[in-house]
Order: structure tokens, then C-alpha cells, then sequence
């Protein structure tokens, strides 16, 4: 569905872990929409994406994902 290098929406609420999806020593939770860069699938878990957000590498679970569209653009900031 999507492919690395593809501009994906955060809607608020995500939840964005680091390093890892299944050992994680930070997590973020996104307050308001953001703009991220998708780098790929997590080899550890096929349900998570590996992100770049915030100047950040950081996985989140597939289900937060969205591909970026002119509708979402306005409700980034």
C-alpha cells in the first residue's frame, strides 16, 4: 500500500515509539497532525512502520498511517 520515501499524515493521538516496537525506551504521542516520511516496514513486527517525524526515526503501528492527501495538508500546521 505504501512505499518508502511516500509523505504520510499523523493524525493526532499517534503513537510513535523508539527504537524498537517491541522494546521501546521512548514514546511520543503525536498532539496535533503531522507530516512524516515513510522509511519502511519494521523486520521485528509486520504490523508497524519504521518513520522519520520531527527530525526523529521513530515506528508507530500501521493503523495510525495515512497517506498524505490535499484534504489532510490544511490540518497540518
Amino acid at each position: 500500500m505504501f512505499q518508502k520515501g511516500d509523505l504520510i499524515w499523523l493524525p493526532q493521538e499517534t503513537v510513535l515509539l523508539l527504537p524498537r516496537p517491541n522494546s521501546p525506551q521512548a514514546i511520543r504521542i503525536v498532539n496535533k497532525p503531522e507530516v512524516g516520511l515513510l522509511i519502511g516496514e519494521s523486520e521485528e513486527d509486520k504490523d508497524f512502520y519504521h518513520i522519520v517525524c520531527d527530525g526523529r526515526e521513530w515506528v508507530t503501528n500501521k493503523k495510525y498511517v495515512k497517506l498524505l492527501r490535499r484534504e489532510n495538508a490544511s490540518k497540518v500546521s
